[in-house]
Formats: structure tokens, sequence, C-alpha cells
């Protein structure tokens, strides 16, 4: 402005070339900027255990919500953050859990390399990591409330790293690579003789790959995911690596998916297996019915190698209906039962430990309502 009024131009006319020119640079970040939120609300209520945050007397504080923003920078370039808020009810892992996190912040460029794409993503990024993991939280897209717990947990959902991307088209199928290293988080809740401890594990030099495979017929996707970490706590140090592989068929009005994950450790201290298998039939335009089978197991160390043995952790078994009652907002009604020794609350896992066999305590079991609204806009 000091130079406009330099060159003799009215206080008016530098004053209404001023705004114009602020008015034309919020109008072109406007043209460069978009936001996508999502909110995922529900009452649950468990009949004998607490379990997944769901207390006996029920609780609404149940909650995912996300608020993503997109800056185009160049035609291939852009930045994206995400914020997320969740509420988990009265779960242990609540005091572990923000209030407000920014998920995502990273930069993304876009490059060509023949008939393939290719992406580099840097800072806070989605991990590539089975097939729910970057919706794990927007409830529009999920049959159920949220993905399977004991598959994917209450970690991975963000790589503090870099990610490079490519896809390429093979006649009808079409291969999509990802290569990954950084760092991330593992929350969960551990029992032990004293009561439940909720523990923060940093993963350090944490790198691998995730590989889809998609098929024409049957619209059949393939993955394979396999990664290697260092944890780091204060009182833990070691190498863990894990396996996740995926299969997901999509027909007309019925999807079918399948996932297992294996995380292996130091010394060998973990030994756990996961999968659930889930299908979603489409009954009419606007309503679905799904139903989910979970089964954990982890294998127990002791001191007298004879001794060791594998442990049922839990076992879910799941139904929903699904009605859609707006473009974009679905209304779901969840029973599930659960069994095993994976809840909320201290529940004895080993009843005696005398060589050379472990005996197990009697598994317990709950069953759990919940009722949600999923909503994107």
């Amino acid at each position: 402005m000091y130079c406009l009024r330099r060159v003799g131009l009215p206080l008016g006319l530098v004053t209404a070339l001023a705004v114009g020119a602020a008015s034309l640079r919020a109008q072109e970040i406007g043209d460069r900027l978009t936001w996508h939120a999502s909110l995922n609300a529900g009452y649950g209520r468990s009949s004998d255990l607490p379990t997944l945050g769901i207390p006996i007397k029920g609780t609404s504080d149940y909650r995912l919500f996300t608020l993503q923003t997109r800056i185009k920078l160049s035609e291939k370039d852009e930045f994206v953050a995400q914020l997320l808020n969740r509420k988990f009810g009265a779960s242990p892992l609540a005091s572990a859990i923000g209030d407000l996190t920014a998920q995502w912040a990273y930069f993304n460029h876009r490059f060509d390399i023949g008939d393939a794409t290719a992406n580099i993503k840097a800072g806070r990024t989605p991990l590539p990591r089975g097939l729910l993991n970057e919706v794990r939280y927007i409830g529009a897209v999920l049959p159920f409330f949220r993905p399977s717990m004991e598959v994917y947990s209450d970690a991975f959902d963000a790589l503090d790293g870099a990610v490079v991307s490519i896809r390429k088209p093979l006649g009808d199928f079409s291969l999509e690579a990802h290569g990954f290293f950084g760092g991330s988080d593992w929350r969960s809740v551990v029992t032990t003789s004293t009561g439940q401890d909720v523990r923060v594990q940093r993963m350090e030099n944490y790198y691998g790959s995730q590989l889809y495979l998609d098929v024409p017929f049957a619209n059949i996707r393939l993955g394979a995911h396999a990664a290697r970490m260092e944890v780091r706590t204060p009182t833990t140090k070691g190498m863990m690596t894990n396996t996740f592989v995926s299969a997901q068929s999509q027909f007309s009005r019925f999807t079918l998916r399948a996932e297992q994950t294996n995380i292996n450790g130091f010394a060998p201290s973990r030994d756990n297996h996961h999968k659930y298998v889930q299908a979603v039939a489409q009954v009419t335009d606007r309503f679905q019915l799904a139903t989910e089978r979970t089964i954990s197991r982890s294998r127990l160390f002791f001191a007298t190698p004879a001794l060791r043995a594998v442990l049922p952790a839990a076992t879910s078994t799941g139904a929903a209906a699904i009605l859609e009652v707006a473009p974009g907002t679905q209304l779901k009604f969840e029973h599930h039962w659960r069994a095993g020794y994976v809840f909320d609350s201290n529940v004895a896992t080993v009843r005696s430990q005398i060589p050379p066999s472990v005996v197990l305590a009697p598994p317990r079991s709950t069953r759990y309502w919940l009722v949600s609204i999923a909503t994107t806009f």
C-alpha cells in the first residue's frame, strides 16, 4: 500500500485494490483447499464383564470424529492433515488417548513412471497395513463400529516417517506396492498379578512393505504386509516382526473379507496370532446385514520351556444391521458375543503351572450391544 500511495493513487482506490487482492488470494486458497469430516458415535452396554470400553451399566461416551484438510500445492503436490477425537467409554486405554490428536500431517508428491503412478509421503502418514487401516476411524465405510480390535489393536494407525508407493496395471490385474520407514506407537492393556497396566510402546526403526494385487474375477483384492521394528520402552527393548495377510472379494450385493496378523518378538516373549472373517450382505439399497468372527491366540512363556502353552485369548462373534437413513449416514445395531480371557477387568488366566503341564482357568464370557450413527460430510 505504501508503494501505491507513492505513485499518487487515491487512498480509496489503494484500499479497494488491497481488499481485492486479499479476496483473490482467499479465493485461490479456497479453490485449492478441501476438507472432509466424519462422525461415529454410539451407546453400548455389556452383560457380564466390561469389554472394549463398554461397561455393564452402559456408556454413551463412545465416539470417533475426524476432520481432514487437503491443500493442493501444485498439480502433483499436496499437504494433508487429519485431526482425530476418540472416546472409548470406560476403556483402560483412556489414559493413553488424548482428546484431540493429529493423526496425520504429511506432504505428498505424485509422479509418473511410464504407465505406473508413484507417490512419496513424508511426515505423519497413513501406514499401509491391511485392508482397513487407513479408514479404521471412518464408520460410514465400515460394517461395524470399528475393525476387529484383536487384529488391528490400538496401534500402527500412523507412521512418523516416509512411505513410497507405486501402482501399476498388469493387463486386467493391478499391483500396488508400498515401502515404508519410520516409527509408530502401540497402546495396549496388559493384565498382571497386580491389575491391568496401560502400556504405550514406541516402535522405532520400523520398516517393511505392503503389497496388494487386484484380480478382476469377483473383484478380489489380496494383500501381504511384513514389517520389522525396534521396541523402545523404559523397561523393554528388542526387535519384533509383524506379518499381515488379507483377502477380500466383492460381488454386486455381497462382500467377504478375511485377515490374519502375527506378531513375534524378542527372546521370544511375544507370539500372538489374530484373525477374523467378515461377511456383508446388501439386502436392499438402504439395508445391510453383517457378521464377523474373530479368534485371538497367544503363546504363554514360562521359565520352564515344557510349560509353554497356547492361550485362546479371545473369541468374538458379532452381527450387525445397518440402515442408511440419509446419503452418507448410517444407523447401526450391533450384538457381539465375546469369550476368553481379555476384558476390561482382571480375569484369571492360569489355574496351575506344575510341570509338565499348564492348567488354564475356565474362560469367561460376556455379550455387548452397540447402537451407533456414522456419517461423513
